[in-house]
């Protein structure tokens, strides 16, 4: 959905920039409109050149015509001219010129070319008479006899302009006496005798002109016709588009993402279709801008705010401190043993769970603050306008409103609690990314210190420098766990009545940047704090495979004791892990032994169960370590069947001169053996201390008396004290 609404601001942003473009658009009313009048104007132009070659054509056709009749009249007029001197004849011809203008001259030539006499028309102006040269002559006497007796000749420059040739001959029929006559001699062929060649020149200027003249006015119509009409068109054309153009406005401000415009309607039906498909199309966009902001603001299983949401809220609390000097707080929320119920009912029943605390923080801050679901089981809530005392006042009220809050899925009841670290927003505290960093690490202390209560951030030199230690711890760790720079070492664990080493402690070493050996309770913490925590345990795994491996073929009855942390428990895949881990190096899982702090397994009886079963079906042992200093609940250790019970070394450290320590052991011992478990005491640092605590039955002994930690495992025998040696004779 967001690449969706990612691409459809960049379409809208491309359009709006060609919209923008410094270009200048065409009109489109002007373009059909200039179109429609060029198309006009050109076949207006087509038609009057047609009219005008048409007329011509027409003209020269009818000149052809009228030649050829003026040539036989003029023929019948000088014939006798050639004859006899008449100046009848000669009086009749000038008649015939000065009757028709179009005809300018007249002139006659003897057979040979010579001219004879002309009749010029007085308004001509024509130029002297020249003889016929002999290729004319030619040519005019080769039409004698023909049916078109003449040669017209026309200027290409000037159409309108023709010259008339046409031979002058007489025809005799051979023996015509009058009294001598033979009919037969009526199908011999005519005699002819040319007589001469006359010439006219003709000039049609006066119907060409008028031709010019009727064409010119056709112009004159034919370009009001077309003004007229294109004045016509532009406003039909206006009109018709008029709905097209108001589309405009409302098309510019939709590329600019303004989704709330309005179109007019239309009476045409394809722009009413695009009006409607526009309208439909920003109805769309209104709607998955609606979807698309919900989706980038609100958690899409709780609808409350997001971690980005959130964030911005927070920026803006933030600048209204800085105008108003007002005090804030932040609150981070983590509920307590969460990812147990998914576990137990599976993710749905987690979700459900999930919007029940969301809800019920809603009601508890009402209009009062604003919040967020961080991701996971994590919230943030926003205080503003509120002081320290009134912060702890609405946590206190969201504590109380949790601890009532019964979830029931499958017919069980879960009380799921809430961890909630506080941090203030002052004018000295106004740093977002601080500000959640504080309060994620009241939340952290919130849950060390036993979870289900709230804790403040107090900035101080100190937490400062923890942080920065933090920080520094962990990227050190990060670089330990991708360049495989952690170091084990192997600390044996002895039987007290034997003497024997029955297996080694896995523990973890770390070198700093002078070599020097760093313990665990350095780093550590840090790794918890930095949720590092479970990879340090896996790596603990895997290198402790390969070191059974490397030194099994030593010792055949090597066995080693793997510390667990909780968040080991928490991967879903630990026991797999395990499995493949052990069949890859070939290690025995009956000569295992898992160890895990008597605070986990309390706090979380019914996972840790599960996880204890799926290491049990391959073959691993468990042990309970630390125990005494927790919950020091006797009732779990039937029910969580352990092998081992490690008791805590600050009931050994000062054992033979505590005797509330040693009543402690003993009972520990007494109700181990019970339960069918074996007990193991740590921080063993004397030999009065290891003989005090086989008269008090425990098993083994681990500490610096029986062995120090080293880089391999040795087995390094104990001195069996007297009361051990008759221990193990009364046991035989």
């Amino acid at each position: 959905m967001t690449i969706a609404f990612t691409e459809l601001k960049e379409r809208l942003a491309q359009r709006l920039r060609r919209t923008q473009s410094p270009r200048r658009k065409r009109v489109l009313v002007n373009e059909i409109v200039s179109i429609q009048v060029i198309s006009a104007a050109l076949v207006g132009a087509l038609a009057i050149a047609s009219l005008y070659w048409g007329g011509q054509w027409i003209l020269q056709d009818n000149y052809s015509r009228w030649a050829l009749q003026w040539a036989a009249e003029l023929n019948e007029l000088g014939a006798p001219l050639y004859l006899a001197d008449d100046n009848e004849s000669l009086i009749r011809l000038e008649s015939f010129v000065e009757r028709y203008p179009e005809i300018h001259r007249v002139a006659y030539f003897s057979g040979d070319g010579k001219s004879l006499f002309t009749v010029d028309n007085p308004q001509a102006g024509l130029r002297p008479v020249l003889d016929l040269s002999r290729s004319t002559v030619r040519e005019a006497t080769e039409v004698v006899g023909q049916p078109e007796p003449f040669i017209m000749r026309t200027g290409f420059l000037n159409p309108q302009r023709f010259e008339i040739l046409a031979p002058v001959w007489k025809e005799s029929i051979s023996g015509d006496g009058l009294f001598d006559f033979d009919p037969s001699a009526l199908e011999q062929p005519a005699k002819t005798e040319l007589l001469g060649i006359v010439s006219i020149n003709l000039d049609f200027i006066i119907f060409h002109d008028r031709l010019l003249a009727n064409i010119k006015i056709a112009v004159v119509i034919l370009l009001f016709f077309l003004i007229a009409f294109s004045l016509l068109g532009r406003y039909a054309l206006r009109k018709a588009l008029a709905a097209i153009s108001d589309l405009r406005t409302p098309i510019k401000e939709l590329a600019k993402g303004n989704l709330n415009v309005k179109f007019e309607a239309s009476e045409h039906l394809e722009i009413a279709e695009i009006v409607e498909a526009l309208e439909t199309t920003a109805t769309a966009l209104n709607q998955r801008d609606a979807e698309l902001l919900q989706l980038a603001n609100h958690d899409s299983l709780t609808g409350l705010y997001n971690r980005r949401r959130f964030l911005d809220e927070l920026l803006l609390e933030i600048q209204s401190i800085k105008r108003t000097s007002h005090e804030s707080a932040l609150l981070f929320i983590d509920l307590d043993q969460f990812k147990y119920i998914n576990d137990a009912c599976g993710h749905p029943a987690g979700d459900r769970l999930i919007c029940k605390v969301a809800d019920e923080l809603l009601r508890s801050v009402g209009d009062a603050g604003t919040v967020a679901r961080f991701g996971g089981d994590e919230f943030a809530i926003l205080l503003r306008n509120t002081n320290l005392e009134q912060a702890v006042a609405s946590v206190d009220n969201i504590l109380i409103n949790m601890r009532r809050m019964a979830h029931i899925e499958e017919d069980r009841v879960f009380h799921v609690h809430c961890s909630i670290g506080v941090s203030l927003l002052s004018g000295e505290n106004l740093r977002a990314d601080d500000l959640i960093n504080q309060a994620d690490i009241a939340c952290r202390e919130a849950k060390a210190a036993g979870r289900n209560r709230m804790h403040v951030f107090k900035q101080s030199i100190d937490a400062e420098k923890q942080a920065l230690a933090d920080i520094g711890w962990m990227n050190r760790l990060r670089k330990a766990l991708d360049n495989d720079e952690f170091e084990m070492h192997f600390q044996p664990i002895n039987c007290i009545h034997t003497g024997e080493t029955r297996h080694h402690e896995v523990l973890i070493r770390l070198r700093d940047e002078r070599a020097k050996l760093v313990m665990p309770d350095a780093f550590l913490p840090s790794a918890v704090r930095f949720g590092l925590m479970s990879e340090i345990d896996f790596w603990i795994i895997r290198n402790a495979a390969k070191a059974y491996a490397t030194y099994a073929t030593e010792n055949e009855t090597l066995r080693l004791a793997i510390n667990l942390s909780a968040n080991a428990f928490e991967n879903e895949d630990l026991a797999a892990f395990v499995e493949a881990t052990f069949e890859k190096n070939g290690v025995r899982p009956e000569n295992i032994i898992f160890e895990i702090t008597e605070s986990l397994a309390i706090r979380r009886p019914h996972h840790v169960e599960i996880q204890i079963s799926a290491l049990r079906e391959l073959g691993c042992q468990l042990a309970l370590d630390d125990f005494g200093t927790g919950y020091s609940s006797f009732s779990y250790l039937q029910k969580l069947h352990f092998d081992y019970i490690k008791i805590d070394g600050a009931f050994v450290r000062d054992l033979p001169n505590n005797p509330v320590d040693q009543k402690m052991i003993r009972l520990i011992a007494e109700i181990g053996h019970e339960a069918g478990m074996k007990t193991v005491a740590e921080y063993v640092q004397n030999a009065e201390t290891l003989s005090l605590l086989s008269e008090l039955g425990v098993d083994f002994a681990q500490g610096y008396f029986v062995g120090r930690p080293a880089k391999r495992p040795i087995a390094k025998s104990t001195p069996i004290s007297l009361t051990s040696r008759r221990i193990r004779r009364s046991a035989n």
